[in-house]
C-alpha cells in the first residue's frame, strides 16, 4: 500500500453497517462508521461500549416505523445519560468514543433533530 493513499483509500471504503435490528446490540469496529436504523414499531438496540478512544460514529434513523431507544452502557456524554430515543426520520448522533474509568465511553459530538436523551 503506498503511504500516500492511505487517506483516500479509508475515504473510499465502506462505511455503512447493518442495522441489527430490534433487541440488537450494536458494535463499531472501525471509525467512520455510519448505521442507519429502521424500525417497524417501537425497538431497542444497544450501542456496545467502544474498545478504544478517538473512534467516531453516527447513528441515524433512516425509517420511522416507532421510536427507537438505544442504549449505552457507559453513557453518552459527561451528563451520565445512556439512554438516546430516535422518535423522527433523520435524527442523528454524531459520537466519538472518549477514555472514561477504566475503560472506554461514547460522548456525543452533535444531536441533530433533537435526539431525546436521558
Amino acid at each position: 500500500m503506498d503511504p500516500h493513499n492511505v487517506h483516500h483509500i479509508l475515504y473510499k471504503a465502506p462505511k455503512i453497517m447493518a442495522d441489527p435490528g430490534d433487541g440488537g446490540t450494536i458494535r463499531v469496529d472501525e471509525d467512520l462508521q455510519i448505521l442507519e436504523m429502521v424500525s417497524a414499531a417501537a425497538e431497542t438496540r444497544t450501542l456496545a461500549n467502544p474498545d478504544r478512544e478517538g473512534v467516531r460514529f453516527t447513528l441515524r434513523m433512516l425509517t420511522d416505523g416507532g421510536d427507537i431507544v438505544v442504549t449505552a452502557a457507559n453513557g453518552l456524554n459527561v451528563t451520565g445519560n445512556t439512554v438516546a430515543t430516535f422518535d423522527a426520520t433523520s435524527e442523528l448522533l454524531s459520537l466519538v468514543s472518549v477514555e472514561y474509568a477504566s475503560g472506554y465511553r461514547w460522548d456525543i459530538l452533535h444531536n441533530i433533530g433533537s435526539v431525546g436523551l436521558s
